[in-house]
């Protein structure tokens, strides 16, 4: 587990590093790893998120409600050539962004 600290490049590099999805309630992360990568960076091109975009204080239970979508949208990924995904989560919506 890294540092709460820890810069947000390299948490996007140790995700997609591992596989794993990110759950980020970083506002600004998609700076970092956007769904369209910036031709300078290209090295999160893998990476898989899900952006809680609400308050701490519900945030497990709006991912409880999108656990399911969540695993649907992972095992899709699986099959593209870009095997991203990327979730927002918010207090009344959870989208997806393909």
């Amino acid at each position: 587990m890294l540092p709460t600290d820890t810069p947000d490049p390299i948490v996007a590099k140790t995700s997609q590093d591992l596989e794993a999805i990110l759950i980020s309630d970083d506002g600004d992360f998609k700076k970092v790893a956007g769904r369209r990568p910036n031709a300078h960076k290209p090295r999160f091109r893998k990476l898989s998120r899900v952006n809680m975009k609400c308050k701490h204080a519900v945030a497990a239970t709006r991912i409880a409600a999108a656990i399911t979508l969540i695993e649907f949208e992972y095992e899709i990924a699986q099959e593209r050539a870009d095997k991203r995904m990327i979730i927002d989560v918010q207090p009344t919506l959870i989208r997806t962004l393909r």
